[in-house]
């Protein structure tokens, strides 16, 4: 298993001043094999490719998740978010990154847009712009029903055939969106490209992120199942780190070490 830290972990902290490149020898610290990048960017132009050879220099890789979605509310908005697709590919290629996770959607959007020639034309252009520079563009499963449904990320990625578009199998955000992470692996065999690694506390009046481990998720069932499929791709600790981000991925990686999912 690969794994990388996600900088949302050291959300607070990168809000504050934090650096994303401090996160590089934190990643060598902990024996992962690199970075899941976020848009906490200061100085982008600089920042991006300061990175870049940091990374080279520590031996790890890294991923890039963006914030941008596939589709908006109608023709224009979603026009808008493919631009924005598209504008955050150029910082995931300057980054050197081997991932580009992106989103469903922001708000209320059409799905009957799935079945455009000009947005199916579009997504096909920047995959193949993502596939020239060799990055996996993935779609994520979102935290609500909308953008959480198994069926509809299938719908989504499967008519392309393209082994540089895949989903961003996340596995805590099933949960609020009211799907069941078992099922979802089975709906998504083979167009899984990149996993999000987050436990779920269940409460009475809902549920909230965790580390692994930290939840009351079955996560080496689901791990077991995403391997059964062939899945060989890139594990990101990607939760709320709080006030302590390294105390969370420490006791992250004991609870995947001790239940030998790593090995």
């Amino acid at each position: 298993m690969r794994l990388v830290i996600s900088a949302v972990t050291w959300d607070r902290y990168l809000r504050s001043g934090m650096c994303q490149m401090e996160l590089v020898p934190v990643a060598d610290k902990y024996g992962c094999a690199g970075i899941e990048f976020r848009p906490y960017w200061r100085s982008p132009i600089e920042e991006l490719y300061e990175i870049r050879d940091f990374l080279d220099e520590y031996e790890l890789e890294c991923t890039y998740a963006a914030n941008e979605c596939l589709l908006g509310a109608g023709e224009a908005g979603t026009r808008q978010a493919l631009q924005g697709v598209e504008n955050c590919l150029a910082r995931a290629v300057r980054l050197g990154a081997k991932v580009l996770s992106i989103g469903v959607a922001v708000g209320v959007f059409d799905r009957s847009l799935l079945d455009a020639g000009w947005w199916r034309q579009a997504v096909g252009q920047l995959i193949a712009a993502a596939a020239d520079k060799n990055i996996l563009l993935t779609v994520e499963n979102a935290p609500n029903p909308a953008c959480g449904d198994a069926v509809l990320l299938r719908d989504i990625v499967a008519p392309f055939a393209s082994p540089w578009f895949k989903v961003t199998f996340d596995t805590g955000n099933w949960l609020p969106a009211g799907g069941d992470p078992y099922q979802a692996v089975d709906i998504l065999a083979g167009h899984i490209g990149y996993v999000h690694l987050k436990d779920m506390i269940i409460r009475p009046d809902g549920v909230v992120p965790a580390y692994p481990g930290g939840g009351d998720m079955d996560l080496q069932t689901v791990i077991a199942k995403l391997r059964q499929t062939g899945y060989q791709g890139l594990y990101a600790l990607e939760f709320p780190g709080g006030g302590s981000p390294a105390a969370a991925v420490k006791a992250s990686l004991k609870y995947l070490r001790e239940e030998k999912v790593t090995a």
